[in-house]
């Protein structure tokens, strides 16, 4: 059987102790988590339970004041090149001056120097994503121009462009038509299919257990996390949301889903 210390090193992202204090109040406090290799994990919780600010305080966004992370065992700083990320739409200045193809080839900052032109490979390259997520004819369109759901797409496309083995999504179904979800959700999962691993703001209960494999259940605190089909469960949703959800809300969430069906449909 794994023990602890090499589940750390053979896991994609490993967290412990993580505390995040805004004004002198925890609003993430003493988690611990370790995110299976090739999965694609859940975080779920209130509003304020501090699923984005975890994502931030992983990827040094905002600063942790205890705790550790590491990236395939390796602290996350020296494994950022292993690492894509996907904010929330509405954090994005999206008047910036750039066109669809420009956005996504920033993902591949990591392999460009400052003074160096994007070449012919790297718009090839940045066409690729952008066709995997159905984006490709609005190479030129100025990113300020399009949809919701469109904007998405791209910087879905800004992440698989970096190949990386690990990435870290912040509600990537906010606000985006149904279409546009779906095609998200296929575009996850043929890379969980390839062996990378996906950890996800998710706030939808409903469509928890027809998207993801493993689930964190986060209210300031890890209150469980593990498989969907053994830490989503009716005790543990309770204990996240504080009791708040009503007796046939749990019953509708713990119904299996029927071969074919969605329950976000």
């Amino acid at each position: 059987m794994m023990g602890d210390s090499e589940a750390i090193v053979q896991s994609p992202l490993a967290i412990r102790g993580l505390t995040v204090s805004y004004a002198h109040r925890p609003v993430v406090h003493s988690v611990d988590f370790v995110t299976p290799p090739g999965s694609m994990t859940a975080i779920v919780g209130p509003n304020g339970a501090g699923k984005s600010t975890l994502l931030k305080a992983v990827l040094g966004i905002t600063r942790r004041l205890t705790g550790e992370v590491r990236v395939f065992g390796q602290p996350v700083e020296a494994m950022s090149r292993h690492v894509a990320y996907v904010p929330q739409r509405s954090s994005v200045d999206w008047d910036f001056p750039a066109t669809v193809i420009d956005v996504v080839t920033m993902g591949l900052f990591r392999d460009l120097r400052w003074w160096q032109p994007t070449r012919h490979r790297h718009r090839q390259r940045a066409l690729e994503s952008l066709s995997r997520v159905g984006m490709e004819a609005f190479a030129d369109r100025q990113i300020g121009q399009l949809s919701g759901g469109q904007q998405q797409r791209v910087f879905l496309a800004r992440a698989l462009i970096q190949q990386a083995a690990l990435t870290i999504l912040d509600e990537p179904f906010a606000g985006v038509d149904a279409a546009t979800e779906k095609a998200i959700v296929e575009v996850l999962k043929q890379l969980k299919r390839e062996g990378r691993t996906l950890l996800c703001v998710h706030h939808d209960l409903a469509t928890v257990r027809d998207y993801f494999d493993h689930v964190l259940l986060l209210n300031v605190r890890r209150i469980a996390d593990g498989p969907v089909e053994e830490a989503f469960t009716a005790a543990n949703l309770q204990a996240t949301y504080g009791g708040r959800l009503s007796p046939m809300q749990l019953v509708r969430l713990m119904e299996p889903v029927a071969q074919g069906e969605s329950r976000g449909e």
